[in-house]
């Protein structure tokens, strides 16, 4: 979990289609990116991780990750708190579940 005294800010767009490093602690480091679009509405995002990932080379497979998610709209955030802290165990796992998703949208599409 990140450090209790410290919380990233709400990138902007640009930080977000650059992938803006935006959050740096003692033991943490953030990237600006887009949160997947729900419901419609897209969501500016910072992804938190440890630097001792980053360090060994391998934050892109391994580690959580505390995504802190600024979305602007109702679904599926809408108890009002900006932003909503989403805590991803594995990354991979996420990868997995879109890409079966994708797999599973495209064998019920009906061809027209």
């Amino acid at each position: 979990m990140i450090d209790s005294h410290a919380e990233p800010s709400e990138p902007t767009s640009e930080q977000c289609n650059n992938h803006d490093q935006v959050f740096e602690s003692h033991d943490h480091v953030g990237y600006a990116i887009w949160y997947p679009s729900m419901g419609g509405y897209s969501g500016k995002a910072v992804a938190v991780m440890c630097k001792k990932w980053v360090d060994e080379g391998t934050s892109r497979t391994g580690g959580c990750i505390d995504v802190y998610v600024w979305h602007d709209g109702e679904f599926p955030f809408h108890d009002g708190e900006q932003p909503t802290i989403i805590h991803h165990c594995c990354p991979e796992g996420f990868i997995t579940f879109g890409e079966k998703l994708s797999r599973l949208n495209n064998k019920g599409r009906v061809k027209t």
